[in-house]
């Protein structure tokens, strides 16, 4: 019986771990696996489902299983299920890289904190917060601080109307919003000289590739 079962779903793959397997069995027949299927699709991002089975992963397991998926950046673990506990760290990985809706009223003195990206639809109000550790699609409306890449990811952007905005920052690089022309198709984000600079929706597919295959599934 083999290690590693992969299995075509409606969107994407599904892999199935083993529980009798050793690790090291695991990710050698894993990075095999990977390796043939990065030869057979060499373009587009593929997501993948991972099944677990009846089996707690100790923090080298997951470190091992991490390691081989951080080798092929088009391939990306979307979700995780186990019969038993779901493996923490592996699900903080998927969390980030998962887009998140978020609405309702954030108040002033309020701080709404997420891991990912954000599909903003509510109401942020003046001295209110919206941190993300990606990057923050603004559909709502926006009157206080909006921070994407509030962990260090200068990759990630803000899109969306900012002109209400008091505050905007994108990792450790920060502009206050006051008079301006920015409309409701802005995209913000770092440049090559490490400046936050304004474009158009529309040039997203080219600033930003990944996201904007992101943005298309929203």
């Amino acid at each position: 019986m083999d290690a590693v079962t992969l299995k075509g779903r409606k969107a994407g793959f599904e892999l199935q771990l083993a529980d009798w397997a050793s690790i090291t069995d695991i990710t050698a027949e894993l990075q095999t696996l990977l390796t043939r299927l990065a030869g057979d699709t060499p373009e587009g991002d593929i997501d993948f489902a991972l099944e677990t089975g009846d089996r707690r992963l100790s923090d080298d397991a997951v470190a091992s299983i991490q390691a081989v998926f951080d080798q092929f950046p088009r391939f990306t673990v979307k979700t995780i299920h186990a019969e038993v506990d779901l493996v923490g760290p592996l699900l903080a990985r998927v969390a980030t890289q998962s887009v998140h809706l978020v609405g309702g009223i954030i108040r002033s003195g309020q701080v709404e904190e997420v891991q990912g990206d954000v599909l903003f639809v509510g109401t942020l109000h003046r001295s209110g917060t919206l941190k993300a550790t990606g990057s923050i699609f603004v559909m709502g409306s926006a009157a206080g601080l909006l921070i994407a890449g509030s962990a260090g990811d200068q990759g990630a952007i803000i899109a969306g109307d900012i002109s209400q905005a008091g505050q905007i920052r994108i990792a450790d690089t920060v502009e206050i919003i006051d008079k301006n022309t920015y409309g409701p198709q802005t995209t913000s984000y770092i440049n090559d000289l490490h400046i936050l600079e304004h474009g158009e929706l529309g040039k997203l597919a080219q600033l930003r590739p990944r996201i904007f295959r992101k943005l298309e599934e929203l």
